[in-house]
């Protein structure tokens, strides 16, 4: 089941007994409504009272997912504004789009029903200050009953979708009364919001690579920070040059891991074969002999060999392997190692093939490949990140000094790391260039810094512009 479909299947299931008791609620309240048409012998209004109902069927459900359900003990502040925007446009998966989305889609109804429930609710200030203080609320009470974060843009969004709601709402009020005028003044918002979107997925279409993930969704705060450079930086370009490997597409990737599987001797038409699909992602599995998990974009797996006794996999003694030894278990998984790549035994079981950004002629190999190996000499699991690929164009890269620059106004990786500790001085120890896959599949360079007080590395994207 791909991870949208259990995402979805998981907030409904929540949500369905406590939209049930907003139901009954809801008919409860409308007894009194009832009783006094029925006294005036007028007849009772159809459209109000079911309007009413779903209010607090939504309501209920409303609770539920947004204050029941949720993780306890955690709490803090999210207060960077489109945050959760950049994110979702830095990934650009649909697991990471649901963030600002589902928000906003979550305060439709509220911007639907009210007017129809409560008549000054057709003003559209009211159903605003109901959208911005009803997700005001959550967000306090989260904060409060430590169930997640009180997060600006949860605030922004679900004010959004009410205003949504409202105007999809009077619009087919004003169609059905024939107010034209006004049926124009709410298309306003859903069309510009519409054209937005459009606009967003268009330009990431057109443009000629994808997205850095783990780039900074917003600047960090730099202001204060005292910069202590104690490495050389040049003022030239560095090496310009964005490379190709063909990301899998989900046939592709099929096609690879029940080859992988075959090899293995798995049977992959057996009942208790099991395949995963996520965002960028799919899952291999006979849950007895094999499992194999697939990155899309830079085609990296890990597989890991059930068959090995769990004593020996997570045993305290480890076994030995010599690097032809290895090369030779590789290769009968189908596993072509680089004869550049440098081989490394880093204890407890654990070998290393590592080529640092290796390029000969027009292909860059770049990566690892991680092997374990247990007690006797058997390796049971593999993460291969150690890839190849082709020269796809020329491109303009900025220099270390221009990096730098950017580094210190805040535009890097673990922003929110670095608002985290605060430091009030930062030590700059290295600069190198490095590549990292995109959205696309490509490998963009990117300036790594390593940061003392960090205790860790940060990137700036290398590519002008």
């Amino acid at each position: 089941m791909h991870s949208f479909i259990s995402l979805l299947y998981y907030i409904f299931k929540e949500a369905v007994a406590p939209a049930l008791v907003g139901a009954l609620m809801g008919e409860i309240v409308l007894i009194p409504l009832w009783r006094k048409r029925r006294r005036e012998g007028a007849p009772f209004p159809l459209l109000q009272g079911t309007a009413i109902v779903l209010l607090f069927c939504y309501l209920g459900g409303l609770a539920a997912v947004t204050l029941l359900h949720r993780t306890t003990g955690v709490s803090w502040v999210q207060t960077h504004l489109f945050r959760a925007f950049g994110e979702a446009w830095n990934a650009f998966t649909l697991q990471v789009w649901l963030n600002p989305l589902l928000n906003i889609g979550m305060f439709v109804p509220l911007g639907v029903l009210l007017p129809l429930t409560v008549r000054p609710f057709r003003k559209w200030y009211w159903t605003l200050a109901a959208g911005a203080g009803g997700s005001l609320a959550i967000e306090t009470l989260q904060y409060i009953l430590q169930r997640g974060s009180a997060d600006v843009d949860d605030l922004f969004c679900n004010t959004l979708g009410a205003m949504l709601g409202y105007c999809l709402c009077m619009l087919v009020v004003c169609l059905k009364e024939k107010r034209w005028k006004r049926a124009g003044a709410c298309a306003a918002l859903p069309a510009l919001s519409a054209a937005v979107l459009a606009g967003v997925f268009i330009t990431y279409q057109l443009q000629p690579y994808g997205n850095l993930a783990d780039a900074s969704a917003f600047a960090a705060d730099t202001r204060g920070t005292a910069w202590v450079l104690e490495c050389e930086l040049s003022d030239q370009p560095g090496p310009s040059g964005v490379y190709w490997a063909e990301p899998f597409t989900k046939e592709s990737c099929d096609e690879f891991a029940l080859a992988f599987a075959k090899r293995r001797g798995v049977d992959i038409e057996g009942v208790y074969f099991d395949t995963e699909y996520y965002d960028n992602t799919a899952y291999y599995s006979d849950h007895s002999t094999f499992c194999i998990i697939v990155d899309y974009n830079d085609r990296s797996y890990r597989y890991s060999d059930y068959r090995v006794h769990p004593d020996l996999r997570y045993g305290s003694e480890k076994g030995t392997a010599t690097e032809p030894e290895l090369r030779a278990a590789l290769e009968e998984l189908g596993i072509d190692v680089p004869g550049t790549a440098e081989f490394i035994d880093e204890g407890r079981g654990r070998y290393v093939f590592r080529a640092g950004r290796v390029v000969e002629g027009d292909i860059l190999i770049d990566g690892e490949l991680v092997c374990e190996v247990a007690k006797g000499g058997v390796l049971y699991e593999v993460d291969n990140a150690l890839t190849a690929s082709t020269l796809h164009s020329e491109a303009a890269v900025i220099s270390e000094r221009a990096a730098y620059e950017r580094l210190r106004a805040g535009r890097f990786s673990a922003a929110d790391m670095f608002e985290y500790y605060a430091p009030e001085d930062i030590h700059v120890t290295s600069c190198e260039l490095q590549y990292r896959i995109d959205s696309k599949g490509f490998r963009q360079p990117v300036y790594v810094f390593g940061l003392k007080e960090l205790g860790s590395t940060v990137f700036v994207p290398a590519l002008a512009g």
